[in-house]
């Protein structure tokens, strides 16, 4: 599989998303330039909110604490999210500031505060940076995302519940209406009840159904909602027919699973693992056989039929060579030619020729001869041999 990745010195910066041209020229764009990039002009900042959705601003003088933390975190993040310094005079007009220096966080059109930025002064640093990591690790996901195979384990890395509503979308990106109203319905829960469950939960939704039957290691039906634990990979499912699902229905299954009351199904050890690369591998299987069966069957069959011949030929050479030998011709006992007494007369009756003259000391004109060939051949020849003499 193919890599892409940005060398800035001697770090490499793998990427990590999707693999589309906009997160792509992100990336790209993140990497070229400092971690923190400083705005100087009040246009500046209105071109960057017309341009990125989401982004994280400090603001007061570049000193203290509170900005040493959030450069070297910035560091850690520029990967995947943009980072800007702003005076308190250049942002006056676009955020009510209760104090300086502030960090907040941009998205949705909306600014969202650091809460323990108040207590820099008084957190030791190993503290704010670990306040600070989380936050901004949580925060750089908009609030209501799609949830791809390229993303999800970044999400996943948030520690919250992710509550996914899943519907399908065509090969053009196109999601069906009645699907469409019920992933309003899902956002709806998030954007009315941020303070109660944004904390714990992180909202999004999965336009292909086959990494939620994954997760799942079932076929769900369509729409359907999904809550996965982050931590130990559990997931929950509603009880409740997800089509009659109703945002106080879905407010009460959050709570029921924040509190521990409902089943969990999957986790995370060894046996359902096993069961998940099955299942993918199943289901993949299946897929391929309905788009193509003619191609699935030649990609499985060819190699498999190669296989039983091989499997075959060695597993089965030593029963053939066992038969051979059974079926082979029995040795016959070593066969003493010699004339018959009835031929006697015949020969005496021959006249004397000195080619066919025998030694005095010869007791009979053949010798003993051991054969091998058939049977008909050793009757044969003694009658050949008598008839030329």
């Amino acid at each position: 599989m193919s890599s892409c990745f940005s060398l800035k010195g001697d770090i490499r910066y793998p990427f990590k998303g999707d693999r589309t041209l906009d997160e792509i020229v992100n990336f790209a764009t993140r990497l070229s330039g400092p971690p923190i990039q400083t705005i100087t002009r009040e246009e500046s900042l209105d071109n960057i909110k017309n341009s990125h959705s989401l982004f994280f601003i400090y603001v007061g003088e570049q000193n203290g604490p509170l900005w040493d933390t959030y450069a070297e975190v910035a560091e850690t993040f520029q990967p995947h999210g943009f980072f800007y310094a702003v005076s308190s005079l250049l942002v006056k007009k676009h955020v009510t500031l209760m104090r300086s220096p502030t960090l907040f966080v941009f998205k949705e059109n909306a600014y969202y505060l650091f809460e323990d930025g108040a207590r820099s002064n008084t957190l030791d640093l190993s503290t704010l940076n670990t306040t600070m990591y989380e936050w901004i690790n949580a925060e750089r996901f908009a609030t209501f995302p799609q949830v791809t195979r390229g993303n999800i384990h970044q999400l996943l890395q948030t520690k919250k519940y992710l509550v996914l509503a899943v519907v399908k979308e065509n090969k053009l990106q196109e999601v069906t209406t009645d699907m469409i109203e019920f992933r309003d319905m899902v956002e709806s829960v998030i954007k009315k009840n941020r303070d109660k469950f944004h904390r714990w939960f992180q909202f999004g939704w999965v336009g292909s159904p086959d990494l939620a039957n994954s997760i799942a290691m079932t076929v769900l039906p369509l729409p359907h909602l999904l809550v996965v634990n982050s931590t130990t990979n559990h997931h929950h499912i509603p009880e409740d027919d997800p089509s009659q699902l109703t945002p106080e229905a879905i407010t009460i299954f959050l709570e029921q699973i924040h509190n521990q009351s409902v089943p969990a199904y999957g986790g995370n050890t060894w046996l359902v693992r096993v069961y998940r690369t099955y299942f993918e591998a199943r289901t993949s299987l299946a897929e391929m056989w309905q788009g193509n069966p003619v191609l699935t069957a030649v990609l499985f069959g060819l190699p498999m039929g190669f296989l039983s011949l091989i499997c075959y030929s060695i597993c089965c050479a030593d029963i053939m060579d066992a038969d051979e030998e059974d079926e082979a011709p029995f040795s016959q006992p070593p066969l003493h030619l010699s004339l018959d007494s009835s031929l006697q007369p015949v020969l005496s009756s021959q006249p004397s020729s000195p080619s066919l003259t025998m030694p005095a000391n010869h007791s009979s004109p053949l010798l003993p001869v051991s054969y091998t060939q058939p049977l008909s051949a050793q009757l044969t020849f003694p009658i050949l041999y008598s008839y030329l003499l």
